[in-house]
Formats: structure tokens, sequence, C-alpha cells
């Protein structure tokens, strides 16, 4: 069911932050459109981590023990996600736990609402939820590499 109905939206919408991020050199990951604000290394990180979260809240999977979420709640950017390649990976492993778990799920699930601290949804609206967080901090990282730099 995932795999031809909701997959493909998915996809198209992953494909934008994608080239939000095509030749992106580990130098602006620190960049911000403002002082205070998050930088594009930070909202690369707290993409993959709520992906992580709403596999374990929605989906029906568990975080990986090793993962740390960091990014979620009142926090703040300290200009922690610095390393390119590592958040690249982060991001990749992130997107691929997500694929697995709505792949996972199985079609009589979909439309019964999960309980979460964020808000109870079915497992359809989570997605529609992750869809719209992706490309909200999506927009924002192309806004941030458009008119932002170094703070």
């Amino acid at each position: 069911m995932f795999e031809q109905e909701l997959l493909p939206t998915l996809q198209t919408a992953r494909s934008r932050y994608q080239d939000a991020l095509v030749h992106l050199e580990e130098a602006e990951l620190g960049w911000k459109l403002a002082p205070g604000s998050n930088s594009i290394g930070f909202l690369i990180h707290h993409i993959a981590e709520v992906e992580y979260r709403f596999c374990m809240m929605f989906f029906g999977r568990a975080i990986p023990s090793e993962i740390t979420l960091t990014t979620i709640g009142p926090v703040k950017d300290e200009g922690n996600f610095t390393d390119l390649s590592a958040l690249l990976a982060f991001k990749d492993a992130a997107y691929h736990h997500l694929l697995d778990s709505l792949a996972a799920l199985p079609k009589d699930t979909w439309d019964i609402p999960c309980e979460a601290p964020i808000a109870t949804l079915t497992p359809r609206q989570a997605l529609g939820r992750l869809i719209y967080h992706m490309g909200y901090h999506g927009g924002q990282i192309g806004l941030i590499r458009k008119y932002g730099g170094p703070q």
C-alpha cells in the first residue's frame, strides 16, 4: 500500500529537499539567516532526528540505540553540526530508517490513531505532517543559502 499510494508523494517532496542541498559545502553548515536562528547544519540534523522520532511515535519502529535526539524541543543551535560527510550520512540513514518503517507498517494500521506527545495522529496524517516539516525546514535551508551567511 505504502509503495503504491504514498511513496511517490514522499519521494517528490524529498527531491525538493535534496535540491536545496545540491553543491552544499562544509563551510555553509554554520550559515544562518540571522543571529540566534538555526544553521543549515542544525536544520539538516533536525530533519533527520524528526524522521527517527516519527518512526517511533507513529510508524512502529524504535529509534536505534546509538541515536540521541539533540535538536528537538527547547534547544539552541550551538554550532555542533559542521562535518558535512557525517551529517549527510546521518540524514541518509534516517531517511532509510523511515522508508523501512513505512514499508513495514501493516496496511490495516495506516488509519488507526496513535497517541504521541505532539498530537494524536494516524500514521497517514503523521506522514503528511512529516512531509510538511521537511519542506518547511528545507525551504529555510534554501533561504539561508540564498540570503544568509556566516554569523
